[in-house]
């Protein structure tokens, strides 16, 4: 009985060392470069998403929607994801603060968005130009002689020089801009979807467009 307890006490300490990491959490498989990693594609990112009350006589009132013409909307739901860079609670908090805040921002930008471009473009032109004439003449002072030979030696050399620097460059500049009033908007959801991202989603519908205008009635 000591023996086969004593072989199934070493054959769990063997599975034991095999299976654990080594120090500082790297596993044994080769480490991938960061050149060669890629984002993960089973990650699916959501926006914007609109629902609509069927007109009137239209849609079997409601049974189907095979027929149904689209009316007013009903209710819209956005989106928005953040990355929390850390796994505290004060990460994920504030992780789903800024999702909460990008999903109301896409939200304005959806009903209205101001997009004004610019483009400029600066054209630079430097042109400096150099003579330097070096140039001997025969001259008769005083019976002094000059050879053919010593008037061409280093003598009649016009060098020009001539630069010419052009500089072109374009800036534009996209500003995207909107502003407004949400009124009825609520949080609908808040998950964990990755390691490190959060996703919030945000939703707007009749009911809570009605109960936000009676509640600022009724707490102005």
């Amino acid at each position: 009985m000591k023996r086969v307890l004593s072989t199934i006490a070493i054959a769990a300490m063997l599975t034991a060392c095999s299976s654990a990491p080594k120090i500082g959490g790297e596993t044994n498989s080769a480490m991938t470069p960061i050149t060669s990693q890629k984002l993960a594609t089973s990650f699916k990112r959501q926006g914007v998403k609109l629902e609509w009350d069927c007109a009137f006589g239209t849609g079997a009132f409601g049974l189907t929607d095979a027929m149904c013409v689209r009316g007013d909307i009903k209710s819209v739901e956005v989106t928005a994801y953040a990355t929390s860079n850390g796994n505290s609670e004060n990460n994920r908090e504030a992780a789903f603060k800024v999702a909460e805040m990008k999903a109301k921002a896409k939200l304005r930008h959806f009903i209205y968005e101001d997009i004004n471009s610019t483009s400029v473009t600066n054209t630079m032109v430097k042109n400096v130009e150099k003579a330097n004439d070096n140039i001997k003449s025969k001259i008769k002072v005083d019976e002094v002689a000059l050879s053919d030979d010593e008037s061409d030696k280093d003598a009649n050399i016009s060098v020009r020089e001539n630069t010419n620097d052009t500089v072109r460059t374009l800036n534009e500049t996209i500003r995207s801009q909107a502003q407004g009033i949400l009124k009825g908007v609520y949080i609908k959801d808040e998950d964990i979807v990755d390691r490190q991202t959060v996703k919030v989603t945000i939703r707007w519908d009749k009911d809570s467009g009605r109960g936000s205008e009676q509640l600022n009635r009724i707490f102005r």
